[in-house]
């Protein structure tokens, strides 16, 4: 199914506020080399290709303002700033972008994303209740990207290992909560507050069977954390544990 977006959309802007920005945030000097940078610095390049069992939307432009350098800041990716809809979403990207929404890509949320490299790379999250088709006018929660091309100023983002990211911001403390699907968040004492992260662990998954820690990919150690029956936080974490996904938002809080 090939959905097209017309121009005349409004004008992206910061979640919360009503006032139109066409400005792109400048990030401070020097931030853009060092992202670029980083070790998988490229840039950003669309796919053509649609998603696994997804809907397309494909873009007509009208408020463009991606950038392939995907800089990563507290309210905005790859230049693009918080969006209020995902049609706000849609015309940030050049005409004839091809977009994979997902309707119900999580319990309680679906994306509308951007892919690379055969993956999704930058989405645009939203609460999915009663949502089953796709409309310009769906409310916007927040910006997750995945793409390894995608860094802060201080050089982190997906793929980055735990280590570099508590060298950029502090200690790391992780986090699940079987009352909210038992995704595993981390944090970091320094961290901008509008991002949020998600980490994985190749070792954690292999090991998970053995040590009886309801671990999965999770990247932190829980093992000997006793918690409350239904939340469990650690500061240990698995020497290859990495960055997956970054959500930018509004201030975030995991559930507790």
């Amino acid at each position: 199914m090939r959905l097209t977006i017309g121009l005349g959309l409004l004008a992206l802007a910061f979640a919360g506020c009503g006032e139109a920005d066409d400005s792109v945030e400048e990030p401070p000097e020097g931030a853009i080399l060092e992202a670029d940078e980083a070790e998988a610095g490229d840039r950003l390049e669309p796919d053509a290709a649609l998603g696994p069992d997804a809907i397309e939307v494909v873009s007509a432009g009208g408020n463009v303002r991606f950038d392939p350098a995907c800089l990563i800041t507290a309210s905005s990716v790859a230049g693009i700033s918080i969006p209020d809809t995902l049609g706000d979403f849609v015309s940030a990207f050049p005409a004839d972008t091809v977009l994979s929404f997902y309707p119900n890509y999580m319990v309680d949320f679906g994306k509308l994303c951007l892919r690379a490299g055969g993956e999704d790379a930058l989405c645009a999250d939203f609460e999915s209740y009663d949502v089953e088709a796709y409309s310009p006018d769906i409310a916007v929660a927040g910006l997750s990207v995945y793409a390894p091309q995608c860094r802060t100023a201080e050089g982190i983002g997906p793929s980055s290992s735990i280590a570099e990211a508590a060298a950029a911001w502090g200690a790391p403390t992780f986090a699940f909560n079987y009352d909210n699907e038992g995704r595993e968040y981390v944090s970091f004492a320094d961290q901008p507050d509008s991002l949020a992260f998600r980490a994985e662990s190749k070792t954690a998954a292999a090991d998970t069977a053995s040590s009886g820690v309801p671990n999965g990919p999770h990247a932190g150690n829980y093992e000997g954390v006793e918690g409350d029956g239904s939340y469990f936080e650690t500061g240990e974490y698995y020497p290859d544990g990495e960055i997956r996904e970054v959500f930018v938002s509004p201030p975030f809080e995991p559930i507790e």
